[in-house]
């Protein structure tokens, strides 16, 4: 992961807040995709742990790591007693086989190498284990916008530009996709430009017709092959 710039963290992720409508859409569809799973688990990526404190009631134990130091400060002391620790942007000091499931909530994005990332989530998962990956979606409200705008399709990082080339990468590395589920962004969170009105527009239809395939934000739940 690449490492991000000094902030500090929004109110909203500190212990007993009330979650932002985007956060609490997130977390919606990350516990619904980690539904009855159990053991160890990590939160590769954990930023300022407001997930990873939700989930941990599931599991014998959790633990988060991320690459940048303030968050990780901030995650140990909010969230204690659950360890955090700093990674390295290209992988974790954790034995193979270390957890039963290892979740990355919009992380695939920000790391030097989408290959050498998802490769540590698979080493650091047993046999069977899972992992549970959310993305942006190539094939949101916004990616439609952009297209028709520009005509032209952009490829993610991850080397495709939809969601079946998605399931298909992750299958090429020895995952298979169980369960897909996913949130569009509130609509009035992200207003910079006249033209965010016409995709925030889009996205309440999305929301409210139950459009999954344009959703703004996509979770799997994928199993790991032996």
């Amino acid at each position: 992961m690449i490492a991000s710039p000094k902030v500090s963290p929004p109110a909203h992720f500190r212990r007993g807040a009330s979650a932002s409508r985007h956060q609490a859409r997130r977390a919606g569809v990350v516990s619904a995709l980690a539904a009855g799973l159990s053991g160890r688990a990590l939160d590769y990526g954990a930023g300022w742990g407001d997930l990873t404190v939700r989930l941990a009631p599931q599991f014998s134990s959790i633990e988060g790591v991320d690459v940048a130091a303030e968050r990780v400060s901030f995650a140990a002391a909010e969230y204690a007693p659950i360890p955090f620790h700093r990674c390295d942007p290209d992988g974790t000091d954790y034995p193979d086989a270390s957890f039963d499931v290892v979740f990355s909530t919009v992380v695939l994005h920000f790391v030097p190498s989408a290959e050498d990332y998802l490769a540590e989530c698979r080493r650091l998962l047993r046999p069977g284990g899972r992992l549970v990956m959310m993305i942006q979606n190539p094939e949101s409200m916004w990616m439609l916008a952009r297209r028709w705008r520009t005509g032209t399709t952009p490829r993610q990082s991850w080397g495709g530009s939809s969601l079946r080339e998605f399931e298909q990468w992750l299958g090429g590395h020895g995952f298979t996709v169980e369960e897909r589920a996913g949130f569009y962004d509130p609509p009035l969170d992200h207003l910079r430009r006249p033209g965010d009105l016409v995709i925030a527009a889009m996205n309440a239809v999305g929301h409210v017709c139950s459009i999954e395939d344009h959703w703004s934000y996509v979770g799997f739940r994928c199993r790991r092959s032996a």
